[in-house]
């Protein structure tokens, strides 16, 4: 007789969330169905980065067992999105196969479609035309999109449109789209070889293209000839003035460059002007004759500032250089810092014979303390006599660093914890308090430095967290005011080095 099994899952969500970056763990329970003894065999047939632990199962008539699909840390959602695991017998046939979808939490994606919808004419003529824009979520979270274009000189989009998703919702909208056809690119042509619209999401960018062949064939019958080669603007070539043909209020290009060259000619060439007075000349001054030519001061100046500048470079670039002394090794004698002297200070011990405290020494600097070795002193057992405590007093006060000893309670011995052990995390059971309103949450495992317990709905979305220090492994978490659908419970266990583990369980509807 063929055994039938049935595969299950302990996370009912309809998509498995994983946190990017880390491990994570999913349990998957099988149920033996048959009247025979069967030996399963568990295989991840996708992602290449998930495995099942354990991968031979022995399970009895009637019987189910529960077995790990553990992801790894380098799992990516673009090309992993979906879990299968084959279940076959120690001869290689199926018995059963079990899929999930698999999305990345809090990550965003999304699918574009783009159309064009009809053309806008006013007056005959072609204005511009409407495309048809639709938009689709792919995250496991309800996400924000903004959606933009490319541009092109002679296209006018709208401005940038932000719609806001939830998971696996869509929308779609139209985009009017003016066309300004006397407006050509560097490549003389008046429009794009395709109009493309793109989303950013957390793995770069979605985008949408329409050819221009498409939009061309749907506006066919406004187009001109110019409209469909590329033509270099008459303005460009034609020196001439402007004809009854141009736009008015526009020059050409070589009317804008001589009207150039002949404003920077006119700001050159004018100089102020000075009143000026006609006098007779004086008798001398007309027997001398014509006045001496004199040199520009600008020109003596700027003569001046270059030879002073070349003087400078002469001297520092021409100098013989200058040998460093050597410098020799230079010693330094360590400080002689003598040995400090403990003071014991002994209790009357009382009828019965108990050990005393431990004296903890208080250093007063860091070298006495590298220096000297502190021994713990037993006043149940020391019997010094009062002469070589005053011995001792003396030595103190001929110290020049003093050390006192403050008495201290004895303290228990505190567990070692392995801060090199990597974070395990044991079986995560949940049940609900409070008539149906908390979870209380509890696990096992080893070298936890902290956890974190998160309550995830149905659709993977988290509603309720805490974090829990330490090793501890309990945690009490109250579900949101009018919640009564099932739930999700998510453990990560976090370590010493920033390593992480997670298991996650489910519950049913409280009721």
């Amino acid at each position: 007789m063929t055994a039938r099994f049935t595969v299950v899952a302990q996370d009912r969500s309809q998509r498995w969330t994983l946190a990017l970056g880390v491990a994570s763990t999913r349990q998957l329970e099988i149920r033996n169905d048959s009247d025979a003894v069967v030996e399963c065999h568990l295989r991840v047939e996708r992602p290449p980065s998930a495995s099942a632990s354990p991968a031979v199962l022995t399970i009895q008539p009637r019987h189910a067992r529960s077995a790990d699909i553990i992801f790894l840390a380098n799992w990516s959602p673009a090309q992993e999105s979906t879990l299968e695991v084959s279940l076959r017998d120690p001869q290689g046939q199926q018995l059963a196969v079990f899929v999930q979808e698999l999305v990345a939490a809090d990550a965003s994606d999304c699918s574009l479609g783009l159309e064009i919808k009809e053309p806008m004419v006013v007056a005959d003529a072609i204005a511009g035309f409407k495309l048809w824009l639709t938009i689709a979520s792919r995250s496991a979270t309800p996400q924000r999109f903004e959606i933009d274009f490319v541009p092109h000189p002679s296209l006018r989009f709208p401005e940038r449109t932000a719609v806001m998703l939830e998971p696996g919702e869509a929308t779609a909208f139209e985009v009017p789209v003016e066309w300004n056809r006397a407006i050509r690119d560097l490549h003389f042509w008046n429009h794009p070889l395709k109009v493309e619209a793109f989303v950013p999401t957390s793995n770069g960018r979605r985008t949408a293209m329409l050819p221009w062949e498409t939009i061309q064939q749907r506006l066919s019958q406004y187009l001109t000839a110019d409209d469909r080669a590329a033509r270099i603007p008459q303005s460009v070539t034609t020196p001439s003035a402007s004809g009854p043909g141009q736009t008015p209020g526009q020059l050409k290009y070589t009317e804008l460059a001589e009207l150039k060259k002949l404003e920077q000619a006119v700001v050159g060439t004018v100089q102020p002007r000075h009143a000026v007075t006609s006098a007779p000349a004086p008798a001398a001054a007309q027997l001398e004759g014509p006045p001496r030519p004199r040199l520009p001061v600008a020109a003596l100046v700027t003569t001046g500032f270059a030879l002073l500048a070349i003087a400078m470079a002469a001297f520092f670039f021409l100098r013989p250089p200058v040998v460093p002394p050597a410098t020799a090794p230079v010693h330094v004698t360590q400080p002689l810092v003598p040995t400090p002297v403990l003071i014991a200070h002994h209790q009357a011990a009382p009828k019965r014979a108990l050990v005393g405290p431990v004296a903890k020494p208080v250093w007063t600097s860091v070298a006495s303390a590298q220096h000297a070795a502190v021994a713990a002193v037993d006043s149940s057992r020391e019997t010094a006599p009062v002469a070589s405590v005053a011995q001792t007093a003396k030595a103190v006060a001929q110290t020049p660093k003093t050390i006192a000893l403050a008495p201290a309670p004895l303290l228990h011995r505190a567990t070692r914890v392995d801060r090199n052990a990597v974070v395990e995390l044991g079986g995560v059971d949940a049940a609900y308090t409070s008539g149906g309103r908390a979870v209380n949450v509890a696990w096992s495992g080893a070298a936890q430095a902290s956890a974190t317990v998160q309550v995830l709905d149905l659709r993977g979305k988290i509603i309720a967290s805490r974090s829990v220090p330490g090793a501890r492994s309990t945690a009490t978490i109250r579900l949101p005011r009018g919640y009564h659908g099932s739930v999700s419970v998510q453990v990560i266990a976090n370590g010493y080095h920033g390593e992480r583990a997670v298991q996650s369980t489910s519950l049913a509807p409280s009721g």
